[in-house]
């Protein structure tokens, strides 16, 4: 499985050096990073005093909206877009025949979209210079819920996408909800904000923001990894009878 799992990589590394569009995907985090990191603070300061509202409260929001929900979708995304192309070449077709499995291609995607996903959360959350370091070890198990969210992300657009202009559609659409629907339970002063919990992301925003208010987290960090499970199975079937 090394060997395969490194072969792979190199197939990934080739396809995303000649797409300048997945290129701009991988570093588009840098950007996040910098808005968040030069743009909270003088906000934070106009705020307070012209309007006398401090938004140190809402920082765990802010890095909820900006680094922790998009990682997913970057991830999720690119990591379509890749079986996309690879479904096109008749790579995919070709594993069937290949020495290496349908299996070892499927554990490879989802080791390194979780993986990825992980390192997108923990590089861009702790370089946006409001996150508070004491929060980091429970940062490690919500960056690999979330990883599980680029997976279902992932196997979400495959689900839909023939090609890669239908990605590039269905990783858009998907990215306003996972991204916009998970930031609206805090102002919602209801138990029926659980509804939101059948988008995926929303149980690793959930768990970080409640992490950030010093309250329990790991109920949905265990909920999030109950539905992610449930989730995965019908879009990990659906997307081994449509590979090729």
């Amino acid at each position: 499985m090394t060997r395969a799992f490194a072969a792979f990589g190199r197939n990934d590394f080739r396809s995303s050096r000649r797409d300048a569009l997945l290129i701009g995907m991988v570093f588009a985090p840098l950007v996040w990073i910098a808005t968040v990191r030069f743009g909270t603070p003088p906000v934070t300061r106009m705020l307070a005093e012209n309007n006398q509202f401090d938004l140190t409260p809402y920082y765990p929001l802010i890095l909820v909206g900006f680094l922790l929900l998009t990682s997913p979708i970057v991830v999720g995304g690119v990591t379509a877009l890749l079986v996309l192309d690879e479904r096109d070449a008749g790579t995919l077709t070709a594993i069937r025949v290949a020495p290496v499995s349908m299996g070892d291609y499927i554990a490879y995607r989802s080791v390194t979209a979780v993986g990825i996903t992980l390192v997108y959360v923990l590089g861009t959350v702790s370089a946006s210079g409001i996150f508070s370091f004491s929060l980091l070890p429970t940062l490690i198990p919500i960056g690999v819920l979330t990883g599980l969210s680029a997976l279902v992300i992932a196997l979400a657009i495959l689900s839909t996408a023939r090609n890669k202009v239908e990605g590039l559609a269905a990783m858009r659409a998907l990215g306003i909800v996972v991204a916009g629907l998970p930031l609206l339970p805090p102002f919602l002063d209801s138990s029926w904000s659980i509804l939101f919990g059948v988008v995926p992301t929303y149980w690793p925003a959930q768990a970080f923001l409640a992490a950030g208010d010093g309250a329990s987290w790991w109920p949905y960090l265990a909920g999030g990894v109950l539905y992610h499970a449930v989730v995965l199975w019908p879009l990990y079937r659906r997307f081994t009878r449509t590979a090729w």
